[in-house]
């Protein structure tokens, strides 16, 4: 079949409609028969025409060219500059009724085609992916089912049944199709506003209006469905005002609780006006925040989790506590942080992140800036609105109150550097130098100085630090002057001469005036005698030294001891918390 554009033939003008092309025999000869929807019929007697078969169509067909392509077993005739069909099921692009998927281009009307129409059985049904195709399933239970492609999944859309599907009831999972009702009663309405035809021989469903509560709040029901009720009216602000649910906690925190509140071991988050102490720790060492080796020369300092995870931060009105993870702050032996010098850190809150930084450098040793800090709330914060560091090249103005300080450090002689060691033994003493301070979290900490040098004479009654040594001493940082520190130095010493004092002592930032208890001992001529001396007490604000320091009469030999003195190496012990 081909659809007419108005097609004429050996004077006969087909006017539009659909022409039928047929091969038959007319008057004893082979003929290709062309018929239209108006009777007028040309019969073309094939005996007078060769058309030899070729694979495929012609390059370059011109209109009113006729072929026979033996590779789609069609006759094939150019139209209007167009190659179309004279034979077979196929049928021209602009058809409006095709018989094929693939020659169609249809805005309005249905594809027909055996591509687009598909029956079969269920599991036969090709996969989705190609929308508007319909598929009719002849395995399915109680007949057909028809589903349409919808370019992503396969839809049911039509389903023929062999009887009506009826809806089952269920009541808290169970099956109440036997039931002889479901009542809803409403007291004051009374009968239920549906009900089945009386000889329908359905089973009655009354659905009535229900009243939840009585008015005077009892929460009793009445009628079939009597009962207390869970809840009372229209959960709303203005029924809720009667609060009479006293065992609830109020919004508004007005009443108080009668027991202890159990969280079941869940965090509390958003908590004002309750914060712990920060439960971080400063150290040099990443995830390591109790130093139990030295850690030299170092050019990152942490504040990493210790007792907890929180941490408060004064917003200006009250404290938040946020829960943090390590911080640090590279210095990078920047020229940013002076050396030999003190810094005290603070942790702060720059636009929802949190930060390690340091505030303005001490004035001295032992005084901070008038950028300083102050007790907000019994917590220590910064006092003044000033530029803090947080990095090499990295600061942040931090408003008054606003950084919580967690601690002081100090720098080595190299900028950007500072350092926890914990002493050792060495001829002249390895020194303990402890530059890194907490205010929170403190530990004790202990330090040794050994001096494991040869024996050596000193007869001058004068207080050196041990064997004029700068290295038998203990150097200490301290952000707050708040708990007591000990020394307690040990040295061996002998005379020549009988009768003749000796002395060790521990020399707070001086060798030449020992404090506390310093060790006095005459010796017999040539007999060792161990000194002893002790200082303890809380040592001040700041950096702070303990030297190790010996004395005597400057009358024959004093020998003191070494490697290879008497006993064991002789130094000086430190304790304190840092």
């Amino acid at each position: 079949m081909f659809k007419d554009r108005g097609l004429e033939v050996g004077g006969l003008s087909f006017g539009g409609g659909r022409l039928r092309f047929n091969l038959e025999t007319v008057d004893g000869r082979p003929s290709l028969v062309i018929r239209g929807d108006n009777r007028a019929v040309v019969v073309f007697d094939l005996g007078r025409i060769n058309i030899t078969p070729a694979a495929g169509d012609p390059a370059t067909p011109s209109d009113g060219d006729i072929w026979y392509d033996d590779t789609a077993g069609l006759f094939q005739f150019r139209q209007e500059g167009t190659t179309e069909s004279l034979s077979g099921d196929d049928a021209p692009v602009d058809a409006t009724y095709v018989v094929s998927s693939a020659n169609a281009t249809l805005t309005a009307e249905l594809v027909l085609g055996t591509d687009v129409i598909m029956v079969g059985t269920l599991a036969a049904r090709p996969a989705a992916g190609t929308a508007g195709r319909l598929y009719t399933t002849t395995d399915e239970a109680n007949g057909a089912t028809l589903y349409r492609d919808n370019a992503a999944a396969w839809v049911q859309i039509a389903k023929a049944v062999s009887a009506p599907e009826g809806h089952t009831i269920r009541e808290n999972g169970t099956d109440q199709t036997s039931r002889t009702g479901l009542n809803f009663i409403d007291t004051d309405a009374g009968a239920g506003l549906i009900t089945d035809d009386a000889v329908g021989g359905e089973t009655e469903v009354n659905l009535s209006l229900y009243r939840l509560e009585a008015a005077d709040h009892s929460h009793q029901s009445t009628g079939l469905q009597a009962g207390q009720l869970d809840h009372g009216l229209a959960i709303t602000a203005a029924s809720l005002l009667d609060d009479d649910h006293t065992q609830y906690l109020l919004v508004s925190g007005t009443r108080a609780m009668t027991g202890d509140l159990d969280m079941g071991e869940n965090d509390i988050f958003n908590v004002r006006n309750y914060y712990p102490d920060p439960g971080g720790r400063l150290c040099l060492t990443s995830a390591l925040p109790v130093h139990v080796s030295d850690a030299a020369n170092q050019t990152t300092i942490y504040y990493a989790l210790y007792r907890h995870d929180l941490i408060p931060i004064f917003d200006g009105t009250s404290w938040d506590v946020f829960r943090f993870t390590e911080l640090s702050m590279v210095m990078a032996a920047s020229a940013n942080w002076a050396a030999n010098s003190n810094y005290d850190l603070y942790v702060i809150n720059d636009a929802g992140t949190l930060r390690l930084a340091t505030g303005t450098v001490w004035t001295s040793d032992t005084a901070r800036s008038a950028d300083t800090i102050e007790r907000l709330n019994g917590r220590w914060v910064n006092s003044t609105t000033h530029t803090m560091r947080y990095g090499a090249a990295s600061t942040v103005s931090v408003t008054a109150q606003r950084g919580t300080y967690v601690g002081t450090m100090r720098t080595t002689g190299a900028t950007g550097t500072t350092t926890m060691e914990f002493g050792g033994a060495a001829s002249g003493g390895d020194p303990v130098l402890w530059y890194v301070w907490n205010n929170y979290n403190r530990v004790k900490m202990h330090g040794l100085i050994e001096d494991s040098g040869t024996t050596y004479t000193y007869t001058t009654a004068t207080y050196r630090e041990k064997r004029g040594s700068s290295t038998n001493r203990a150097t200490f940082i301290r952000g707050l002057d708040e708990d007591e520190m000990t020394a307690l130095a040990a040295a061996g010493a002998r005379n020549d001469t009988g009768g003749i004092g000796m002395a060790v002592g521990v020399g707070l930032d001086t060798a030449s005036a020992p404090v506390d208890l310093s060790a006095f001992a005459y010796s017999a001529a040539g007999h060792w005698t161990m000194l002893v001396a002790c200082s303890a007490g809380a040592p001040g604000l700041g950096l702070h030294i303990y030297r190790h320091c010996e004395w005597s009469d400057a009358v024959g030999t004093t020998t003191w001891a070494g490697a290879t003195g008497i006993g064991p190496n002789h130094g000086m012990a430190v304790t304190g918390y840092f």
